[in-house]
């Protein structure tokens, strides 16, 4: 692979960091995506390898629809280990979080840290973070965090299994849109190719990430699409979905993703946003736009974060309250007169 001295100092004070801890605990955000499973997995597997005492706990359970990642990987819930160890013997030990970097979004997890996170550790890709080579292991310049857990291998000497493998390029291929946004570089496509190399098949990952939903979610786009909206100069498309529309389909919110993408096909349309009701005070605002168009700060008014053309917040507002109040701060964002 190309040289970069930047992740070569990353991985070098990663793995010093690694040398001085007890035990490891490694989480990601609630609701797990294919990213935030496969780095998860792939640095499971290699810091067992390279003699660490380390295991996978999460907040929540991976979403059905991805069980072709986790074929084969031991990943529990924090509740689990709760009810049958009692966390007061989990603490003491290293939690590195992947994929994220606030530590309010491990959920339960976050029992485990230190009043002053002195024993949290960020393995993440995300922009607007920078690395401190202590606690903070962060390189935005990596389409994705499986990218960033490839390079560990890399500088540790390890091979990848197939089942690792896997892993790691569902994340990949997911966080980059099936290799479509603009972080994905020369190098995110020599991995995917190495990663390919091993002998999993790409139409298996494609199938798992794709075609794998309910008939439910059929349903639910036409929900959506009949609450679709546009912006005054119509250069933002937004649509909405409230709890109980889809639960009554049966379905959960992880069932929704990627379905505001749709809404770019549009050649006039610059962001696109979905609003989805959470509580009867809660929203989620997740944000998409074309690569031209940084979107991030709009939702970082609102404590959110990501990418600048994939991000997203949660606010403690009513749907309709949300919507009527970000929708003016992602125009002025997109430079759409209000």
């Amino acid at each position: 692979m190309q040289p970069n001295a930047q992740l070569d100092r990353l991985s070098e004070a990663f793995f010093r960091r690694m040398k001085s801890c007890l035990g490891i605990i490694i989480t990601t955000h609630r609701g797990p995506d294919p990213d935030g499973l496969g780095a998860e997995i792939g640095l499971n597997y290699l810091l067992l390898k390279l003699g660490f005492d380390s295991r996978i706990i999460n907040h929540d359970e991976a979403p059905e629809k991805l069980g072709f990642i986790l074929e084969g990987h031991k990943i529990e819930t924090f509740d689990q280990v709760d009810a049958r160890e009692g966390r007061e013997r989990l603490r003491g030990r290293t939690v590195i979080s992947v994929d994220n970097s606030d530590p309010d979004r491990i959920g339960d997890v976050g029992f485990l840290l230190n009043k002053d996170h002195s024993n949290l550790v960020i393995v993440d890709h995300h922009d607007g973070a920078a690395p401190d080579f202590e606690r903070l292991f962060q390189d935005p310049d990596c389409a994705s965090s499986c990218e960033l857990v490839y390079r560990f291998y890399e500088a540790a000497g390890q091979e990848i299994p197939a089942e690792i493998a896997l892993a790691l390029y569902a994340g990949i291929v997911a966080d980059t849109g099936h290799f479509r946004y603009g972080k994905t570089t020369p190098e995110t496509h020599k991995i995917a190719a190495r990663l390919l190399e091993t002998g999993i098949r790409p139409e298996k990952v494609a199938e798992g990430l794709l075609n794998n939903q309910p008939l439910g979610r059929l349903e639910v786009k036409k929900k959506l699409y009949q609450n679709l909206r546009f912006s005054k100069g119509k250069t933002i498309a937004f649509f909405s979905i409230r709890r109980d529309d889809v639960h009554k389909l049966g379905l959960e919110f992880d069932h929704l993703e990627g379905l505001v993408n749709e809404l770019l096909e549009p050649g006039s349309v610059k962001a696109a946003v979905m609003f989805s009701e959470r509580d009867r005070d809660r929203t989620r605002i997740s944000v998409r736009s074309r690569s031209d168009v940084n979107v991030l700060p709009a939702v970082q008014k609102y404590g959110g974060g990501g990418h600048k053309n994939a991000c997203g917040a949660t606010v403690d507002s009513p749907l309709d309250s949300a919507i009527a109040e970000f929708i003016p701060v992602l125009q002025a964002q997109v430079g759409e007169p209000t």
